[in-house]
């Protein structure tokens, strides 16, 4: 059973997107939809998310339980996702 919340957050952004730096939203399972992000990002984060709620290490140096993952396009932007535990 999903008992995790993923938190991703826009870090970085190359180009012309809607998305705003800082931006937020909330996985509240791996397999749901979050309302106003871009599906350019949701779907190929979508292992990730699941990575990231299950606590595999990521490839991250810095912090092993953060993933940075750039959406599809090459000027989009770049999420951190993250575990959070309210």
């Amino acid at each position: 059973m999903w008992s995790t919340r993923i938190k991703a957050t826009c870090v970085e952004k190359l180009g012309k997107c809607h998305h705003e730096l800082g931006e937020s939203y909330v996985f509240e399972t791996p397999i749901s939809y979050v309302e106003g992000m871009c599906l350019g990002i949701q779907d190929p984060a979508r292992i990730w998310v699941t990575h990231c709620a299950a606590s595999l290490p990521s490839w991250e140096g810095d912090n092993p339980e953060v993933y940075r993952i750039h959406c599809i396009s090459k000027k989009g932007t770049v999420w951190k996702f993250e575990r959070i535990d309210e």
